[in-house]
């Protein structure tokens, strides 16, 4: 080989390793849509993250530091979904499902040539999106991280325990049970305009990921979705959370749980390091796996 080649392989193979480094633009995704992911780090499998409901992780600040933990070990993309940060809107039209948003995110992903199986950590509602794409994409996946996850059952059981309506009760419990009745089914009652009784069936499609990693990382138990409810009800309905969490263990023959010992709902700005932790522990069991 000439110098000249030499010297022509040395720089792309530079250039190579730099987009493998750090990788952030918008993609698109069908229709003239672009979807934003921004990726840094090198090693598989890459970690996607699909932050809470409203939350575009390109930009948070919380997310760009658990990111730069993470990308010390494997490669990480965050992913701003539909209308949510440097991406376009949704289409027109009706309401998003988990559905459409896994398939956006599989499509910006492709179109970034960030090759699979993805280690998919999902937050909040990120989490239902996750199990989705989990169940559609099985090939493309190598595991879960669920980080304070929805379960599909959430509002369901919640509502559930909730004592039957009387004319004398307490306006925060009238209220609570009002939203646990209708939000699932209206989408106008959150910021992305997303169908979650629609998704919630989507997902309870995961039945099993067979031994790739799930990794549940829950909030603490002192956590409380409705503080003004008093106690003992806020702590049955936590103790109906802590129940479902504990669900997600059977979606894999190694599945591990970790329960943060004070944070609560929001995990990944008010603990990170024990978020990063759990992502982690995803990559390394992926990796064993391999």
């Amino acid at each position: 080989m000439t110098v000249r080649r030499i010297a022509l392989a040395v720089a792309l193979s530079a250039a190579f390793a730099g987009q493998a480094v750090a990788q952030d633009g918008r993609f698109e995704v069908g229709g003239g849509r672009m979807i934003r992911l921004a990726c840094q780090g090198q090693g598989a499998p890459t970690v996607v993250v699909d932050a809470g409901m409203g939350l575009a992780p390109v930009e948070d600040e919380a997310w760009r530091r658990i990111a730069a933990r993470v990308s010390q070990v494997a490669r990480i993309c965050l992913y701003d979904r539909a209308g949510l940060g440097g991406s376009d809107p949704a289409p027109p039209g009706g309401p998003r499902t988990s559905a459409d948003a896994a398939a956006d995110l599989r499509a910006a992903l492709h179109a970034a040539k960030v090759a699979p199986p993805f280690l998919l950590a999902g937050h909040s509602i990120g989490g239902l999106h996750a199990q989705v794409f989990a169940a559609r994409y099985p090939d493309e996946t190598a595991g879960l991280v669920l980080i304070s996850s929805t379960h599909p059952d959430q509002m369901e059981a919640w509502l559930a325990r909730l004592p039957a309506a009387t004319p004398d009760e307490p306006k925060a419990l009238t209220d609570a049970r009002g939203f646990l009745t209708r939000m699932p089914r209206d989408p106008s009652l959150n910021p992305e305009n997303l169908d979650v009784a629609a998704s919630s069936a989507q997902a309870r499609a995961l039945r099993s990921l067979g031994d790739k990693p799930v990794v549940v990382a829950t909030h603490s138990p002192k956590w409380r979705m409705v503080p003004e409810l008093g106690e003992p009800l806020a702590v049955e309905l936590e103790a109906v959370t802590q129940d479902l969490q504990k669900q997600f263990l059977t979606l894999s023959s190694r599945a591990t749980q970790t329960i943060a010992p004070s944070a609560g709902h929001g995990l990944p700005h008010e603990d990170p390091g024990f978020v990063t932790e759990a992502i982690l522990s995803g990559v390394k069991a992926a990796r064993k796996g391999r």
